[in-house]
């Protein structure tokens, strides 16, 4: 049986991922171009080149092409059908899916980067069927990709899952209304700032031999490297990001009682000092049947996730179209 061909478009602030992938989730091919950043027209000029990349290098013309998905970096309001990605200058209120549309030539879906990535998740996972799962992304922020009975729960205006804004704090702070509480406690700029806080009281720590040797500020990638080599100010940093992350969790495993969290983004690397803290909170804090139940483990699919899950975005929506009814 001939398998539907589809083009996964992953857009982020640096970079465009794309590849090739058939209904089966085969990887076909497989492309990274560097994100211009420079305006929606240049942007829109680099999508089009991936997309062409991708199916050059999958060795079929766009013509066998069934469908485009889309990924973004922000939200897609399905009301106005618009993307607003804040990372990328100019992006507001962009009418994505008609530009790609029409300069493509082929059926094109668009929907926030962290849903797709739950959704290939689900498509992906291994051992039991999974159709209740939340994809939690920490980066430089924090998102939450949300799929209940195998459905992608995208709010009213496609903001929902939000994540970094839960309130995991009983005090306000003034930096909460600029990226929100979660975000600011537990995403890459909490692991640096609270690097330098740990430096400040223990200056030995190898966190600052490793930034003096780079010639470079403390990132999370430092704090990282030092925990891998023994440093107990870094683990430290790395446990209390964990476990604020965990009390954020708890309440998204309370709420909707998933069968899985998957932990991806920037962060994931670090996944073997956060994710046993991260559980801790959830078993401390969440609901106690859904604690028992869920399983919070780290994504598989790497750098791949956001091309497969707008993939099978894409794959989901031709679907529909087939069955759907035509109206009488």
């Amino acid at each position: 049986m001939k398998k539907t061909l589809v083009i996964g478009l992953d857009l982020g602030g640096t970079k465009i991922a794309a590849g090739v992938v058939d209904s089966a989730g085969r990887l076909r091919s497989s492309v990274r171009l560097k994100t211009p950043a420079t305006g929606v027209r240049h942007d829109l000029a680099a999508l089009f080149n991936a997309a062409n990349a991708a199916a050059h290098g999958a060795g079929v013309s766009l013509d066998a092409i069934r469908g485009v998905g889309v990924g973004v970096p922000g939200a897609y309001d399905p009301v106005t059908q618009t993307v607003w990605a804040p990372n990328l200058p100019g992006w507001k209120k962009v009418p994505l899916r008609r530009l790609l549309e029409r300069t493509l030539g082929c059926p094109t879906f668009v929907e926030g980067d962290r849903n797709v990535q739950a959704l290939a998740e689900v498509w992906r996972a291994k051992g039991a069927k999974v159709r209740n799962l939340i994809f939690l992304t920490v980066g430089t922020g924090i998102g939450a990709g949300i799929v209940a009975e195998g459905r992608v729960i995208t709010g009213a205006r496609g903001v929902a899952g939000a994540a970094g804004w839960m309130a995991i704090e009983k005090r306000w702070q003034k930096a909460f209304g600029r990226v929100g509480c979660l975000e600011f406690l537990g995403a890459g700029p909490a692991v640096a700032r609270l690097a330098r806080a740990a430096l400040r009281r223990n200056p030995r720590s190898l966190m600052g031999e490793l930034a003096a040797k780079k010639g470079s500020a403390i990132d999370a990638e430092l704090v990282v490297a030092a925990a891998r080599r023994g440093d107990p100010a870094a683990r430290q940093v790395l446990e209390e990001v964990g476990s604020n992350l965990g009390r954020g969790v708890s309440g998204m495993v309370s709420l909707l009682n998933p069968e899985r969290v998957v932990l991806g983004g920037g962060l994931a690397g670090a996944a073997d000092f956060i994710l046993p803290p991260l559980r801790r909170a959830v078993k401390q804090w969440a609901q106690p049947l859904a604690a028992r139940q869920v399983q919070i483990v780290k994504s598989s699919l790497g750098e791949n996730a956001g091309v497969l899950g707008a993939a099978r975005y894409t794959l989901l929506q031709l679907a529909a179209a087939r069955t759907e009814k035509p109206r009488s």
